[in-house]
Formats: structure tokens, sequence, C-alpha cells
């Protein structure tokens, strides 16, 4: 999963984490090649995305199944995944964001709901969670046709879903019989939320920025000079780093990315590749001196061995396949637009 906003994150967190910068834990490093500069200027044109897309153009917004089918969707989309024959979508922008199921023509489900920004998706892409007000919390799975409230968290204000473990959110359901488990962030803390109806803290970590399965990352502390975060399993610290904040998760769980610790500006310009059980660099990605790089953003694992990154470069945006072996080539064109409108190009959260 990924799915939470960088800058939203960062500006919740910063009213509410401590100080002081805890002294990094993280291993040497597993590879000694040389960093990989963003420069995404005149790639090599690759296959389509293997994952769900979004373009918005003058004639309106669609996503783009991996299949090659379209879906019409409303021009402030700011998150998705897949679900059943459709999709659950978040809209927001200058609006009120709020999540539905769509089909896949577009028609909407009966049901919609008022929510905090971003999106939790399991890790087979079967159970979809979201939070609102007041610490409300709900699921979708069994392929769209059913939506679960959760017990509430204790916080009264808008709050974010970050993360669920199961495929199956319905008590007595699943592998286990134990459903699934949803963490959620607030603006000083973050908890979870089970379907046996368990509400607790999640232990070790302020807000919680990945989950994958048993395992489960995010930021320990946050100050002026950046944050440091740290990679659970099972609820037990596995590493910590103050070099990144822990993004998106590898199927498999073999890798995790790691964004910088400190964001400002327009967007990050590095980007590294972490082995999962030590926190140690695989690959990294980084920005030129002299500024010939580029921005990215929504970074999501296409498969084992790839991530796609929405990226803007010299007037232009794309989407940018990175291998973990230090590769990049487009998988979406690059196309002429303004930093300045709404994103052309997202990426499913997964």
């Amino acid at each position: 999963m990924k799915t939470t906003s960088r800058a939203v994150l960062l500006a919740v967190t910063a009213l509410a984490l401590a100080s002081s910068v805890l002294p990094s834990g993280r291993a040497a490093p597993a590879s000694e090649s040389r960093p990989t500069v963003l420069d995404v200027r005149g790639l090599d044109q690759g296959e389509p995305p293997a994952i769900a897309w979004a373009e918005r153009k003058a004639g309106g917004t669609v996503i783009h199944g991996p299949d090659g089918t379209t879906t019409p969707v409303a021009d402030n989309l700011v998150a998705f995944a897949p679900m059943g024959s459709g999709y659950v979508v978040q809209t927001g922008l200058e609006r009120p964001t709020t999540v539905r199921w769509i089909g896949a023509d577009g028609a909407p489900g009966r049901r919609e709901w008022r929510t905090g920004h971003g999106l939790a998706v399991s890790a087979r892409g079967k159970a979809v969670a979201f939070a609102g007000r007041q610490g409300r919390v709900w699921a979708i799975d069994s392929e769209g046709d059913r939506h679960l409230r959760f017990n509430r968290v204790p916080m009264d204000r808008t709050v974010r879903a970050a993360a669920v473990t199961g495929e199956s959110c319905k008590e007595g359901e699943g592998g286990s019989g134990s459903g699934c488990t949803i963490a959620v962030n607030g603006p000083h803390r973050t908890f979870y939320t089970t379907s046996h109806g368990i509400v607790d803290r999640v232990p070790r970590l302020r807000q919680t920025t990945t989950g994958r399965g048993r395992w489960l990352g995010g930021i320990t502390s946050f100050s002026d000079m950046g944050s440091c975060s740290a990679m659970l399993r099972s609820w037990r610290m596995k590493w910590r780093t103050c070099d990144n904040q822990l993004s998106d998760i590898s199927p498999g769980n073999r890798h995790v990315l790691g964004t910088p610790a400190y964001a400002d500006g327009f967007g990050p310009g590095a980007l590294d590749i972490l082995d999962l059980r030590d926190g140690s660099i695989v690959r990294a990605f980084t920005y030129a001196r002299n500024q010939h790089s580029a921005t990215y953003f929504d970074e999501v694992w296409e498969d084992a061995d790839h991530v796609l990154v929405v990226t803007y470069q010299d007037g232009k945006w794309a989407i940018v396949r990175l291998g973990v072996d230090g590769s990049m080539e487009y998988a979406v064109e690059p196309r002429k637009a303004s930093m300045d409108d709404a994103f052309p190009f997202r990426l499913q959260t997964r």
C-alpha cells in the first residue's frame, strides 16, 4: 500500500512529533554500485504499465486498466484502487474528499463516504480501507459488494487509513478467521482497529506510512532537520533509519521504497530501494547537481523488480519505470503540462 499524501503527512506530523532525531540504525549498503541520476530525458519507450493508471486530459479523466480497458472518472480524482469489476475511487482537490466504488463503465455505487486523504490496500488488493471524521473507519471487500464499518479510533478529527492487513475484513473470515487490521493516522499518533473490535495504539510509531502483511513501517520522530522511521515485523522493530521515510513495500516482501527523510519544495528528487529485512540500500536514484533531473510522485511497485513513478522534468510529465537493477524507461511517454495544474497522471494505490 501507499498511499498517503506526502505533503499532508509532513504537515500533520510536523505539528505532533518530537523534535529530537534518533540515530540511524541502517545496515551498511548491500550494493556498492553508483547511484543512478534521475534524468528522464530521452529514455527508451517500454511496455505500458502493468498496473492501473489514470490520465487527465482536456476531454476528461480516465483510468487505464492493465488489460487495456478504460473507465471514465471525475476530474478531481486523487486516489484509486482496483476492486472487483471496478474501482474504489477517492475524489477531492478543491472539493470535500469522498470515497465511493464505481463500475468498469464509471457508474457509481450506491454509497459515498466523506473521508480523510488516502486509501489503504491489502497485499493482494482484495480489501481497501479508508477513514474519516471523528475516527470513523470503513473497508470495502468481497469484490466491491460489501462495505464494513470498524470501531472508531479515539481521535475527534479527520483521520486517514494508512495500511490494511488481511484480505477479508469480516470477523470470522480470512485464512485464520481473524478478518483484517487497519492502521489509521491522526494528527498526533497512529492507531489500529480490527475486525474483532480491538482498538489500540500502533507500537513504536507516531505515523504509519506503509504496510504489507506482517510488515509495518512509519515515522518515529520528526523535526526541522528531518525525520526518523522504523520498520516493524509482527509489531517488533526490525530496523530504523533517519535517512528515509518508508513508502511502498514490494510484492514478495523483498524491498521497500525510501523517500527523503525531509521533504521540501515541489517534490522529491531522490529515491532509494531498500532491503526490507535490514534497511540497507539496494539501489539509489538521485538528483543531478546541475538540476538536470526529475521530480517524482506516486511511487508504486509495478512488480517485484520494477517501480513506477510519475515524473516531472523540463515542463513534461511522464510515467517512468525504474528497475531494481538501475534501469529506466518510459511506461507512458512524456506530455507537456504545467506544474501548476492537477497532475495529468496518477498511479493506483497498492
